[in-house]
């Protein structure tokens, strides 16, 4: 059996570091989404270069594009990530209201929550008009699906306790996700949050009410 030469052991060596720098890294992966989170928040999105969101974040652009091959990805794997806290924030806010308040508040905490997160992330609806968000990926799916559950059976709730009427949940819960985007996409450019709660609680308001008490005739 052979010896290794000390040059074939230095090669290796070399070959081993480069390969295992390439392997992700969660906290790499993670120093790089935060970095990118507040440059995308700080410029608009076409200022933001990916050679900058690896300088800022101390990594190599090689090293990005082992987590993110675009910038679209990494753009769409922040607002993903954000959808995932909105989420965890509406269900821990829905879980307190439960008691002592009533169905439509429990819908105003939705609009306000849905509403917030729009105006946090003005360039995730401008970017929507250009490049698609990856809706077949299962986990966008499997999120999206979360956020539509979660409204649909605070919808059911206040159907079954005699507070909102609604003949198709399901098809409520995702109207309005909807409704906040095209009022993003396409809304006046002066739209506020404030404008925007307001107007989508009146409407759901209307909409949702409980069907009064038909009268019996005597």
């Amino acid at each position: 059996m052979s010896v290794p030469t000390r040059e074939s052991v230095i090669s290796i060596a070399i070959f081993l570091r480069a390969f295992y720098m390439r392997l992700p890294d969660d906290r790499k992966r993670r120093q790089i989404i935060a970095t990118a989170a507040d440059m995308f928040a700080a410029q608009p999105y076409h200022k933001v270069r990916l050679d900058d969101v690896a300088t800022a974040a101390g990594v190599g652009k090689g090293t990005l594009y082992v987590y993110f091959q675009s910038k679209e990805e990494l753009y769409f794997t922040i607002i993903y990530e954000g959808v995932g806290l909105l989420l965890d924030r509406l269900k821990a806010q829905l879980a307190i209201e439960t008691v002592g308040s009533n169905a439509m508040d429990r819908m105003r905490i939705i609009v306000d929550e849905l509403v917030n997160f729009a105006f946090q992330h003005p360039e995730f609806f401008e970017l929507l008009k250009t490049v698609a968000p990856p809706v077949n990926n299962p986990d966008w799916k499997a999120q999206r699906d979360d956020l539509f559950t979660v409204i649909e059976r605070t919808i059911q709730a206040g159907v079954a306790c005699g507070e909102l009427h609604d003949p198709n949940p399901q098809l409520t819960s995702r109207l309005i996700p909807g409704l906040v985007r095209s009022s993003m996409l396409f809304g006046p450019n002066d739209l506020t949050p404030e404008v925007l709660k307001q107007h989508l609680s009146g409407l759901l308001s209307s909409a949702l009410g409980a069907a009064p008490t038909a009268k019996i005739s005597v």
